[in-house]
């Protein structure tokens, strides 16, 4: 008995393979007209549509975080004073207690140079954080 060469078993098995993909391919048009794969078509079309809406929120989203950021960036010139926000979204503002705990020694340091400063110290004090 004659033995099949490696390539004609594949040739035929490519052979069937594709018989068998046809018969599928016609099954499944078959099966499309099925209410059920309806359902899930109908269903796919629907995260379809919600996928390019998110899509759109999210392009919205990005020009009102550039919006923002522009609009922050004014207000602390006009009002000097840092604004910032969280992962939230919440908006805060920023006191950078380490630089004015500088200045604020400073001032409190020139002004203990009078020789009355116990006297005198809530209302350096008061002066010291009017300042601010």
């Amino acid at each position: 008995m004659a033995q099949l060469r490696k390539f004609e078993q594949n040739a035929i098995v490519n052979q069937i393979v594709k018989t068998i993909k046809a018969k599928r391919e016609k099954e499944n048009e078959t099966i499309k007209t099925k209410k059920e794969y309806k359902d899930i078509a109908g269903v796919n079309v629907d995260i379809i549509l919600l996928e390019d809406k998110i899509s759109t929120l999210r392009d919205e989203q990005r020009e009102l975080e550039s919006l923002r950021k522009e609009k922050i960036k004014a207000f602390e010139v006009d009002f000097g004073i840092e604004l910032q926000y969280d992962y939230h979204n919440n908006l805060t503002f920023n006191f950078k207690e380490w630089t004015i705990s500088r200045e604020v020694e400073d001032k409190l340091a020139i002004a203990l140079l009078d020789s009355e400063w116990k006297d005198n110290l809530p209302a350096i004090m008061e002066e010291i954080s009017n300042q601010f």
